[in-house]
């Protein structure tokens, strides 16, 4: 795994602090553009009597393996802590791939000779269907 690049979050995670730059709005912006884009939630107003999940953005800078700056990110994230347990919400799943379970892959795959093909899903915890209606802040910046 010595390959990999790796992320460092910046020292501030502060919305008002890191767009002042403009790689930070920029990154900004294309989170913002990728969850308009895939449809993710409706704007609704808010009801006094349901529970809303605060919100904040998290910046963090992608190295290359050199060191070099790859990418400026930024993640929109709802802090689902928030929430109570059988008030908000009955169960949760996040689906993990286990580092075993992708060297055994790739294993298998050489040993068949299989074609292996890598691809960055940028979006990907955005399509996950929910029956539950869930009300988050709005997005700071938006």
């Amino acid at each position: 795994m010595d390959l990999m690049g790796e992320f460092v979050v910046t020292k501030s995670s502060s919305f008002k602090e890191e767009v002042q730059e403009s790689v930070w709005v920029d990154a900004t912006v294309e989170a913002y553009d990728s969850i308009v884009h895939n449809n993710v939630w409706d704007v609704a107003s808010r009801l006094e009597e349901k529970s809303v999940v605060i919100s904040h953005w998290m910046y963090k800078v992608k190295k290359a393996v050199d060191g070099s700056v790859e990418k400026h990110k930024a993640r929109f994230l709802a802090r689902g802590f928030s929430q109570v347990e059988e008030t908000n919400y009955d169960e949760t799943f996040s689906p993990i791939a286990r580092y075993s379970s992708i060297r055994s892959i790739l294993a298998l795959s050489t040993q068949m000779a299989w074609k292996i093909h890598q691809m960055d899903v940028n979006t990907t915890f955005l399509n996950g269907m929910i029956e539950e209606e869930v009300y988050i802040e709005n997005l700071e910046g938006f």
